[in-house]
Parts: C-alpha cells; sequence; structure tokens
C-alpha cells in the first residue's frame, strides 16, 4: 500500500517539476528576446546617432518577437501531446 503512495508522490513531484520548467523556458524566451532587443536597440541608436528611437523600438519589436516565441513554444507542446 505504501508503494502506490509513493508513486503518487513521485508522479506528483515530476508534474510539478515540469510545470516549473515549463515556466521557466517561457519566462527565458521573452527576457531572452528582451535583452537581445536592447542590445541592438542600443547598438543602432549609437550608429545613427538616434537616441531613444532606436531602442524603443526595438524592444517593442523585441517583446512582440518573445511573445511569438512564447506562442510557438505552447503549439508545438500541445502538438506532442
Amino acid at each position: 500500500m505504501q508503494n502506490k503512495n509513493d508513486n503518487d508522490k513521485d508522479d506528483e513531484r515530476g508534474s510539478s517539476l515540469k510545470g516549473l520548467s515549463f515556466a521557466y523556458r517561457i519566462s527565458s524566451e521573452l527576457l531572452a528576446a528582451l535583452i537581445v532587443s536592447v542590445i541592438l536597440g542600443l547598438l543602432v541608436d549609437n550608429f545613427f546617432d538616434s537616441r531613444p528611437i532606436g531602442l524603443i523600438s526595438l524592444i517593442i519589436l523585441g517583446f512582440f518577437a518573445g511573445l511569438l516565441n512564447i506562442y510557438r513554444l505552447i503549439r508545438r507542446i500541445e502538438n506532442h501531446k
């Protein structure tokens, strides 16, 4: 009887770890897109001497790129199941 309880606890731990892994993956996708867009925005601003325009526009584009990556990740996981 105790073996069954141990297996249930292991399944719950595995399920919660998968959920935590998924949450970290989503947050890292968005964070990576934003970091890259900030770096590129700063480089564009320095090259063209257009201080806030490049940074702001690329942050917005990076945010939407991160959301698109998250959407693709969720679709891939849904199709995998």
